[in-house]
């Protein structure tokens, strides 16, 4: 009974810390701003339609005025394939989440190896997280004898 007490203190606590929003202006945004960043992006999406296989490289060689006013770099592209997974979830999250099965997942859609990688990853950490969590109810539960 108290661990369950000491947790649902924990649940609340956490909320409590999360639930308030006291900055009102983190909320505005200066829509003409955003739309002039978009239209840096969208000429961009146009330069890479019409010139079919271009690279960052290429990108930077040709459209440098393109690449500087939307603000891209070799990191933006890569953080891209990041999310790049079966339904677009990211492999090591079906890996976190599903275990071997998301192994299996993401190995059959998939078919490559770096992506079911990932997953195996995915399910390492979630075993080592799944461990912890066992450890600290063990030692909750044998501490309440």
């Amino acid at each position: 009974m108290k661990i369950k007490s000491l947790i649902l203190a924990g649940v609340f606590a956490i909320a409590g810390f999360n639930a308030s929003a006291n900055n009102s202006s983190l909320f505005s945004y200066n829509k003409s701003d955003v739309n002039s960043k978009l239209n840096c992006v969208t000429a961009v999406e146009n330069f890479v339609n019409q010139n079919e296989g271009v690279t960052i490289a290429n990108l930077n060689a040709d459209g440098q005025q393109l690449v500087a006013a939307a603000n891209l770099t070799e990191a933006t592209s890569i953080s891209a394939s990041l999310l790049d997974g079966p339904v677009g979830i990211p492999s090591f999250v079906w890996g976190l989440c599903l275990s071997v099965t998301g192994i299996l997942v993401v190995y059959l859609v998939t078919q490559d190896g770096d992506e079911t990688k990932k997953a195996l990853f995915g399910c390492l950490l979630g075993g080592v997280v799944y461990g912890v969590f066992y450890v600290i109810y063990v030692i909750a539960v044998i501490g309440s004898f």
